[in-house]
């Protein structure tokens, strides 16, 4: 090769990467000038946070994938404080403010993000997700089976399983053995729903087992966490690969089995059981031609809502409350105290009765502080044209939080916040609890789309924990159940085994 041909070649190299260099050298400038815009010049920048969370909401989405995001949220506003910015366009609040300014009833209000929900496989809306008028339609088809009176009205059935549930927990004691309470409460609350909701049972107690409906109903929340996070990142149209198969049939099995149960109490058609389905019925005469009541598809979806909100929640809370009784003796015998005393026989406890145990009552909302049933609400965005929260303007397209689990530990809000106090809700509370900002805790949200089902949720919860603790002693078996706390949420919570050995109570 000559010398000049040598040349020729060392120019053309040269000269060929050339557009390689401007290439990276452009890729660089914009990346460092996204950099630059997130951090000093976005709306949000005023906010603080972890800094590869306020670049980009791969860690936060991370952690919704994985169940873990409530935890990460308590550890973020711990150390940033009470309000922070957990991705380029997303905001947590802490203060009981908050609760006022996002949730609360106002118009316009502030709506749900429909960019972190997904829509039930058949296209249409459930009281969860729906947009304003659709909503507002489902909640006054269901108000009054959720209203004291309905509950008034509901009382006997609801009894009924209360003592199917001794007659169970007696047969655990004559076995001797240690016996899981999670799947007792979730098959106690679930038989409940289920006959309110559609006039007969799981059949969980009768069965001695948890009904098949409980896992799918737990798999559908995963898959609505995890498919919403795939979808942000625009790899909707990969779910079916990227989720795991057992969460995937779970959402099948899910909607096949809401839509057995509704299809099966539509098919009595108008006649009258004193169920919460009746007035649904009534309304959907001729497939909803009075656009009053829901169309089947909307039935189905209900369906699936009313078994996870209206059993679900309430099986946390009483398997978090006995963790915490039993980890707590001295709380133990306060509660074993009043309601022993309260009552002469496990026949007198019923949901007018139960109101004559403070301290109990005071038990259940420190549990949901310590262990909020739904443990990061639904996230809301502003109006069109943005809002208002804490005094600061947000524009519109910014996701808002508010999680329970990094409220109730804020010192701002509670002081001792990881110690169980159940003291601290009682009308004569310890001076040390007189700052508590009681506002700032709301297990069951605030507005217009508070939970439909607060009333039953207390009912079923007192009730089932007095008629436990007057008729049993209980002892936990540590090693069976290893750490309790070791547990993972999506929307709710996914519960390891409580394992507790039963004693029948002497009076």
């Amino acid at each position: 090769m000559t010398s000049t041909q040598d040349s020729w070649l060392q120019d053309a190299t040269r000269f060929s990467s050339i557009p390689l260099l401007v290439g990276v050298t452009g890729l660089l400038i914009a990346l460092l000038a996204n950099v630059a815009y997130k951090l000093f010049f976005h709306p949000l920048r005023e906010y603080p946070g972890p800094l590869l969370w306020r670049l980009t909401s791969l860690p936060s989405d991370y952690h919704s994938f994985n169940g873990t995001l409530v935890f990460k949220l308590r550890e973020i506003h711990l150390k940033y404080g009470e309000s922070v910015r957990i991705s380029p366009n997303e905001l947590s609040f802490t203060q009981s403010r908050a609760w006022k300014d996002i949730y609360a009833a106002r118009n316009p209000e502030f709506p749900k993000d429909h960019r972190r929900t997904a829509l039930s496989p058949n296209g249409y809306y459930s009281i969860l997700n729906a947009p304003k008028d659709e909503h507002a339609r489902f909640r006054r088809l269901l108000a009054h089976a959720f209203s004291e009176k309905g509950l008034r009205e509901q009382e006997p059935r609801i009894r009924q399983y209360m003592d199917l549930l001794v007659d169970r927990l007696n047969e655990c004691v004559r076995s001797g053995h240690a016996t899981n309470m999670v799947d007792w409460y979730t098959s106690c609350v679930f038989d409940v729903i289920g006959d309110l909701s559609w006039g007969e049972s799981f059949g969980g107690l009768e069965n001695r087992e948890v009904h098949e409906w409980v896992p799918a109903v737990m798999g559908n929340t995963r898959y609505v966490f995890r498919a919403s996070a795939l979808t942000r990142w625009g790899l909707g149209n990969f779910k079916n690969w990227l989720v795991d198969n057992k969460t995937l049939e779970s959402r099948k099995k899910n909607f096949a089995l809401a839509a057995q149960k509704a299809e099966k109490r539509a098919a009595q058609k108008g006649e009258s059981r004193g169920d919460f389905w009746d007035r649904v019925l009534i309304k959907s005469a001729d497939d909803n031609s009075s656009g009053e009541g829901m169309v089947k598809e909307e039935m189905v979806n209900n369906a699936a809502v009313l078994v996870l909100g209206g059993a679900e929640t309430s099986a946390s809370t009483l398997s978090a409350t006995t963790y915490l009784l039993l980890k707590n003796p001295e709380v133990m015998k306060k509660l074993v105290e009043e309601t022993r005393s309260t009552f002469k026989s496990s026949d007198d406890i019923d949901v007018y009765s139960v109101n004559r145990l403070p301290y109990q009552f005071a038990v259940l909302e420190e549990t949901m502080r310590f262990y909020p049933p739904v443990p990061d609400q639904a996230q809301r965005i502003p109006p069109a044209g943005g809002g208002v929260v804490n005094d600061k303007f947000i524009p519109e397209w910014t996701t808002l939080h508010v999680p329970q689990m990094a409220v109730n530990f804020m010192p701002q809000n509670f002081h001792r916040a990881w110690d169980f106090v159940p003291e601290r809700w009682l009308d004569d509370a310890p001076a040390e609890f007189a700052n508590d900002d009681k506002a700032a805790f709301q297990p069951f949200t605030i507005g217009n789309r508070n939970c439909i089902g607060r009333n039953l949720a207390y009912a079923e919860m007192r009730l089932v924990l007095a008629k436990v603790i007057y008729n049993f002693d209980m002892e936990l078996d540590e090693k069976a159940t290893g750490n309790w706390w070791d547990q993972r949420a999506w929307g709710v919570w996914s519960k390891g085994p409580l394992m507790v050995k039963l004693t029948a109570a002497k009076h």
